[in-house]
Formats: C-alpha cells, sequence, structure tokens
C-alpha cells in the first residue's frame, strides 16, 4: 500500500465555472432588477449570481459563509448588499459590494474575476433580517433577525456605523429607506409599522410608531410608494395595508408629536396564503400609484389607489410570490417564487411567462445518457428534470409528489429512465414525454427501522431494444436485488441481503456479469450477477459513499465519510492505494471513457479533477455552498456537471 496526502499537480488550474442553474425562492425579495434594467441579481445559498438579461451571461459574488438571507442595489447602480444567516450567537455577515465591477465580470465572460467585495460589516446575531441603500447611496441599513432584532445605519464608503437601535418590541420583518430622502425609513413587523428620522451628525435614530388603531397585523414586507407618501405593508392575514408615513423630524422631549405616521386603509379582498411581496407602480397615464401584491398561493394582484383589485388585472404563477421586481422601463415585472420558478409579466396582458427554473431543494443525483452530452438527468424532491446542457434549460420535468428520487440511471439506448423513490418503488418513464412506463412496487422496504426506500440503482449494459434486460437496485434496507425487465412484466431473479447497512451506490461492468455496491456499514461487495452470490468484499472504517470500476476493469475506486479516495485491486480485493480526497467527507466520483481523469465531489463545496495513475488534483473547482451530492463527466469530456444540497447546477469547464 502507499498513502499518500492530497496533492495537487503543477500545472493545477481552477475550473471554469461555465454557468450556475439555480435560484433561492425562500428569499423575501431575491430577485431583483439592477437599476439600468440590463441584469438582475439573485441569490443561491451562499452565494449572488448577476445574470445579463440579453446575453445570458453570468457573474457570482462569493464570501458568505452560509446562506444569504436579504438582498438589495443601490439606486445608482453602484453597489450591491447582501445579509446571510448564522447559527447560535455567531454574527451574520453583511458585504457590500462593487456592483460595476461585478457587471464587468459578467459581460467579459470572466464571473469569477474577483475584486468586487468592498466590506464585510459584523454586527447582527444570528440573521440579518433585510439591508437597504438610501436613495444617495451613502447610507446602508441592516435589520437584525428575530435572535438580534436591531437596526443599524452604516457609512458606505467607510463601512463603519453610524448609529443603530433596538428595532421594536416584537419582531422587525423588513426595512425600506424612503426614496428621496436620505435621513428617514420605514420599519415594519409584528403589529407595528415604525416610521425612523435618522440624524447622522449627532449621530441619532429616533422611531415614531404608526397609529393603527384596534388593527393588529404581522406585516412582512413593504414597499414605499415614488413621492414617500404611502407606505403599502402586506400581511399574514393576506390584506395589504396602506399607511401615510409623513411625521415630525426630531424634537425634544418637551415638543409634543403634531404629525405621526397613521393607517389610511386596507384592501377588503384577502389573499390566501398571505401577502408575501408588494410593489408600488406608478401609472404614467394618470401619475397614481398601483400597487403589485404577490400571495401565497401564487396570485399576483394589482391593487389601484383605492385598495380594490383592477379588473382582468389578476394572475397566478407556481409556489408562493416571494419577490416582485418592477423593470425600470415600466413595461413589466419579475415574479421569484419558493418553488423557485421564475417568471416575466407584461403589464398589458398580464400573463406570466416562465423565464427560468430549477430545483427547490436538495438534489441527490445526475446523470447523462450514455453517448450524449447535449442533455443531462437530475433527481430532486417530488420530481426529475430533464435538462439541455448547451442552452442550460429545463426540457421536461417528471413529478412524483410528495417523494424523494434519490437514484436514476437510463438504458444503454436512452429509451428509458428508470428511478429509485422513497416509498422503496422502481419507476421507470418516457424521456421524451415523461409519462410512466412501468413501476416495480415493494422493491425495497421504506420507513421501516429508517429505511429510506431505494438508495442506489444501476442499469445493466444489457440490449434494452431485445428484452429481457436487468437491473440492479440497493435500499435503506441493506439489501441489493436484481431485476428482469421484459415487455410484459418485472420480475427479480436475486435478493442478497449481506450489508448491514443503506446501500449508497451500485455499479455493473461492462458485460453484466458482476455489479459492486457500496453501503454504510464500511463495506463494498462486489457480487455475481447471474448466480446472485457474493464473489469478493473489500473492507474499509468508513461509510462508503461512491464505488466506480476503472474502465479496463482492473481496478475499483471508492470514497467515504473518512475523507480518502481510495483504490482497489479487482482481483483479489486489496487495496493499493489511499489518497486524501480533501477538508470534509467525500460523496461522489465519476471516471473518463478512457480513465485517465476522474473527478470527486465532496462535503467541503469543491470540485476536483485529478490524474488517475499520479493521484495528482489537476484542477480545482470552487462555487457549491452546500455539500456536493454528485458529479458528472459529459461523454465528450468537455464539462462536468455537479449537484448540492442548495439545490444548485453547477457546469464547469475542464483545463
Amino acid at each position: 500500500k502507499s498513502f499518500n496526502t492530497m496533492a495537487l499537480a503543477d500545472e493545477c488550474k481552477e475550473l471554469n465555472l461555465e454557468s450556475v442553474i439555480g435560484f433561492n425562492g425562500e428569499v423575501p425579495g431575491g430577485l431583483q432588477y439592477t437599476s439600468c434594467g440590463g441584469y438582475v441579481f439573485y441569490p443561491l445559498g451562499s452565494i449572488i449570481v448577476v445574470r445579463n438579461i440579453s446575453t445570458g451571461k453570468q457573474a457570482f459574488l462569493e464570501a458568505h459563509t452560509d446562506n444569504v438571507s436579504c438582498i438589495c442595489a443601490s439606486k445608482d447602480n453602484s453597489y450591491l448588499a447582501s445579509g446571510q444567516e448564522s447559527y447560535g450567537t455567531t454574527k451574520a455577515d453583511v458585504m457590500v459590494w462593487d456592483l460595476q465591477q461585478t457587471i464587468k465580470n459578467c459581460d467579459s465572460g470572466v464571473p469569477h474575476a474577483g475584486g468586487c467585495l468592498v466590506h464585510r460589516l459584523k454586527q447582527h446575531i444570528g440573521k440579518v433580517q433585510a439591508v437597504d441603500f438610501s436613495c444617495d447611496s451613502k447610507y446602508l441599513l441592516t435589520l437584525g433577525g428575530q435572535d438580534d432584532n436591531d437596526i443599524v445605519v452604516w457609512d458606505v464608503l467607510g463601512g463603519y456605523g453610524i448609529c443603530g437601535s433596538p428595532a421594536a418590541k416584537d419582531s422587525a420583518l423588513c426595512a425600506k429607506w424612503l426614496n428621496n430622502r436620505n435621513d428617514r425609513l420605514v420599519t415594519s413587523g409584528n403589529y407595528h409599522l415604525k416610521v425612523w428620522q435618522v440624524d447622522v451628525n449627532a449621530p441619532k435614530i429616533h422611531a415614531m410608531d404608526a397609529k393603527m388603531g384596534s388593527m393588529q397585523r404581522v406585516m412582512q414586507c413593504i414597499s414605499i410608494t415614488a413621492d414617500d407618501e404611502y407606505a403599502y405593508c402586506g400581511t399574514k392575514t393576506g390584506e395589504v395595508l396602506q399607511f401615510r408615513i409623513d411625521r415630525d423630524d426630531i424634537q425634544s422631549y418637551n415638543d409634543p408629536d403634531r404629525i405621526r405616521p397613521t393607517m389610511m386603509g386596507y384592501t377588503r379582498e384577502r389573499l390566501s396564503r398571505g401577502v408575501k411581496s408588494v410593489a408600488c407602480v406608478v401609472n404614467p397615464a394618470t401619475g397614481n400609484t398601483n400597487v403589485l401584491a404577490g400571495a401565497g398561493d401564487g396570485t399576483i394582484n394589482f391593487v389601484n389607489p383605492k385598495l380594490n383589485t383592477i379588473a382582468g388585472k389578476s394572475t397566478k404563477v407556481s409556489g408562493s410570490v416571494t419577490s416582485l421586481s418592477v423593470s425600470p422601463s415600466g413595461m413589466g415585472f419579475y415574479a421569484g417564487t419558493n418553488l423557485s420558478q421564475r417568471y416575466y409579466v407584461d403589464f398589458k396582458s398580464f400573463n406570466p411567462e416562465l423565464r427560468g427554473t430549477c430545483h427547490y431543494g436538495e438534489i441527490y443525483d445526475v446523470k447523462f445518457p450514455r453517448g450524449c452530452s447535449d442533455l443531462f438527468v437530475t433527481a430532486s424532491s417530488q420530481d426529475i428534470r430533464v435538462w439541455n446542457c448547451r442552452l442550460r434549460q429545463e426540457l421536461l420535468r417528471i413529478q412524483v409528489p410528495n417523494l424523494t428520487c434519490n437514484s436514476i440511471d437510463m438504458t444503454p439506448s436512452g429509451s428509458t429512465i428508470v428511478s429509485g423513490w422513497s416509498d422503496g418503488k422502481i419507476r421507470a418513464f418516457y424521456p421524451e414525454s415523461g409519462k410512466l412506463k412501468f413501476v416495480i412496487g415493494e422493491a425495497h422496504l421504506a420507513n421501516v427501522a429508517g429505511a429510506d426506500g431505494c438508495t442506489a440503482l444501476c442499469v445493466c449494459n444489457d440490449d434494452d431494444l431485445s428484452p429481457p434486460w436487468r437491473i440492479i437496485s440497493g435500499g435503506g434496507d441493506g439489501r441489493v436485488r436484481i431485476w428482469k425487465v421484459t415487455n410484459s412484466h418485472q420480475s427479480m431473479l436475486h435478493s442478497m441481503k449481506e450489508h448491514r447497512g443503506q446501500v449508497n451506490s451500485i455499479v455493473c461492468n461492462r458485460d453484466g456479469t458482476q455489479a459492486v455496491s457500496a453501503s454504510a456499514d464500511g463495506s463494498c461487495i462486489v457480487w455475481d450477477t447471474e448466480k446472485g452470490l457474493r464473489i469478493n468484499a473489500l473492507f474499509e472504517p468508513t461509510i462508503f459513499r461512491h464505488v466506480l470500476f476503472h474502465p479496463d476493469e482492473s481496478q475499483y475506486l471508492t470514497c467515504g465519510s473518512n475523507f480518502k479516495i481510495s483504490y482497489w485491486d479487482s482481483y483479489d480485493g486489496s487495496a493499493i492505494r489511499v489518497i486524501d480526497g480533501g477538508e470534509a467527507e467525500m460523496t461522489s466520483l465519476d471516471i473518463t471513457a478512457t480513465g485517465d481523469r476522474f473527478a470527486s465531489g465532496s462535503g467541503d463545496k469543491t470540485v476536483k479533477v485529478w490524474s488517475y495513475d499520479d493521484g495528482l488534483v489537476l484542477g480545482i473547482g470552487q462555487g457549491h455552498s452546500g455539500a456536493i451530492q454528485k458529479v458528472a463527466f459529459s461523454p465528450d469530456e468537455s464539462t462536468i456537471v455537479s449537484v448540492g444540497t442548495e439545490g444548485g447546477i453547477f457546469i464547469w469547464g475542464l483545463p
């Protein structure tokens, strides 16, 4: 045996991140236009994506250590600010970015060029709830989350705090500067709305509560009219509240309040599951301000100044509407939902046009059809999706509600997508239509003693166009089963129970006579698929996550929770080499058809390309904000696709 630590080749390069498919729709106001109207920006896990609308080019802002929780851009297009979540009493960072440099990186095709981070601000504990720039971009407002609940005003140029205060007795959920004044802002949340006066010279910040009468509402989003006369708030109970937000300047303690913010009215029509987002829109013909209201059930209503829905101006999209951003041209608006869908809606027709889709939960598997580099398939919670690798577009969605797809594979001809699900069933689908082809019921145990259904599978290299052909599956119960598939039925040929833990990976050799299963019990077992018997076993003190055959089938390659990648002799099962794979659990492997290079994904959020013979790292890709679940080479070996727990699909160019 030879045991090495991770070694970098002299020519080790950074992998070129060509594109990212992903959007965290759970972030309130997460999808926004830049003030020039040529770009949109949105969060994906701990990174921020800035995208050119016309060319589709992207740039990435990477400095956050955890998921981005809020985001905004200055009105002069100079800066972008973002806040994040953190754990326990750890301070959550606020990042201030150079938006102009980011746009240059985007248009020049170098998304990782850097030079964008201006300030890293630390003040709030646990979470940053909201951020916003003043109208002149001199000041930045930050609002802490539930465990912090403080409001702080920062000097943008100097990167230091000017003044701050507890936001309210109860939780504050949103905050906005006025559109024409840099000394006044509005916050709202649980049963309150406050208008704040800021004196940066004193320095001092003073709040005045709005008069709401007997109205008690939780206000979770806010938008202010262009003339700063009114603020509109969306509530959890489905109304839009209208407030007049004028107030006195800061006075001495003896002077009475003459002008106080006051609630003026509310919509009579309640939207289902609450109002999640609002946006003010000026009608150029009349000068009146109308309000877009996005609801938890996907409804988007256009409300007039009298707080009535305008006839014919209502539509519905998929998921809760968490973002509404009006185009600077005034022709339409973007809507983002918690199901990570991005829609564009034209004001005239008010018909939603789907502009972007992606997974909204963890992605568990990714596969290319054999011999086809233009398409790949991903498996996630409740669905399987087929993507165009060149255009970065979703082509097909196969939905199975309330279940999770743990693994997928395709037949050699590409005529069938075979998938393993959390209910223990194996489902096969037609790739063109997404229609169900067949189901193998109770293939593995589900919801029994922690078993998670069918957790791994592979299709043998049989001719599926001339049945029968075979599927090998593994489950959370530790069983490995071989299935025969004909045109009329599916039957089990063998059931092997030697693993004592969940089967995480299965791979079959070229002629289909042998298969290797990797399990969480620390063993990999080599099976005779004809007889259903064990041929050999590999043992290591780790939770095996993935196993591969080398293309010449002389060796196996494994990875697991011990941070190692191991080479094994396929003849006697002895360990040949063990190399250090990274700084966290190694989760996935894939190898090229020639066997000279392989790729790895791990819990340290990096994709690595290795030289097989030397065990040296040839390229490193950093960009994921969650653990990587799977990596896959395209058949032409020009790209790598990696998927992670944050729901992002990352497409990398090989060095």
